[in-house]
């Protein structure tokens, strides 16, 4: 935006603009969690960990904490990065008081999506499934789903949808209800982390 800059649309950058970045850093987050703990179970790394921990979950929350503060990180850095360059874009750029708090809860949302690409990977060891199967959902299956009247309702409770409307309303430019968005995403968080914590803790152990 900064180097190709027209004059047809001007004003600042603002945090809806970085939104759009985030959007493509939460899809490399899916890819990156799917694809690394099914590589790590399939290659079996976490092997002897299996074999010598006492308890099995601490494994499993390990592996989220440093997935999570590894996402962190890297999403902290690319959008101090971005509000650096867009220093540089003849219309500046204008965070608002909304915002920090749309930046945060946009991190919060690809957390849970990473999170349930990680769970895909814990209960099916596929690198294909624990991709495919959330980048599906988001990209096609909820679309397909708002194409059908009879589910138009239906659309607002689904968890790609719901977080947008979400985000949106942290941001200030949607009127719609946040509260489909926070149950439907914690519902989400709930489910995968019970998923995974089943399996990993109860998968090949001897009768």
């Amino acid at each position: 935006m900064t180097l190709l800059y027209n004059v047809e649309y001007a004003g600042p950058i603002d945090a809806g603009d970085l939104g759009k970045c985030a959007s493509i850093f939460h899809m490399v987050a899916i890819v990156f969690a799917g694809a690394t703990v099914a590589t790590e179970i399939r290659n079996g790394s976490v092997g002897i960990s299996f074999l010598t921990q006492r308890r099995r979950w601490t494994s499993l929350a390990s592996g989220a904490v440093v997935g999570t503060i590894f996402l962190t990180v890297t999403y902290v850095v690319g959008m101090a990065l971005a509000i650096l360059v867009a220093q540089f874009y003849p219309d500046s750029i204008i965070i608002g008081s909304r915002g920090w708090p749309y930046l945060a809860a946009q991190l919060l949302v690809i957390l849970i999506w990473a999170l349930a690409a990680a769970a895909l990977a814990v209960t099916t060891r596929s690198i294909a499934a624990s991709v495919a199967i959330p980048i599906v959902w988001m990209l096609l299956i909820e679309n397909l789903i708002a194409m059908v009247p009879m589910l138009k309702d239906l659309i607002n409770w689904m968890p790609f949808n719901a977080g947008h409307a979400m985000l949106g309303h942290v941001l200030g430019e949607s009127t719609a209800s946040p509260w489909p968005g926070v149950i439907v995403l914690t519902v989400l968080t709930l489910l995968a982390t019970t998923a995974a914590a089943t399996t990993h803790t109860q998968r090949d152990i001897p009768a």
